[in-house]
């Protein structure tokens, strides 16, 4: 991966992260996009043991990795 391509995903992660953080200790309504703030909220889903967070608006699809003890 360049440097260019670090710098985005580190970006993203960065603007990501309360969500992220939101979804990994179980808070998952009332979560807005935070690259497009649309007000209809996430979709949060469970798929073959992965956490899928994604704007139906934007249309950006996150992967969350939830924690475990």
């Amino acid at each position: 991966m360049d440097e260019k391509a670090e710098d985005h995903l580190a970006a993203l992660e960065s603007v990501w992260y309360e969500v992220i953080e939101a979804v990994n200790c179980g808070r998952t309504q009332g979560l807005v996009c935070p690259e497009c703030q649309h007000e209809g909220g996430l979709q949060i889903e469970e798929q073959q043991g992965r956490t899928i967070v994604s704007c139906p608006n934007c249309k950006r699809v996150v992967e969350v990795g939830i924690a475990t003890a």
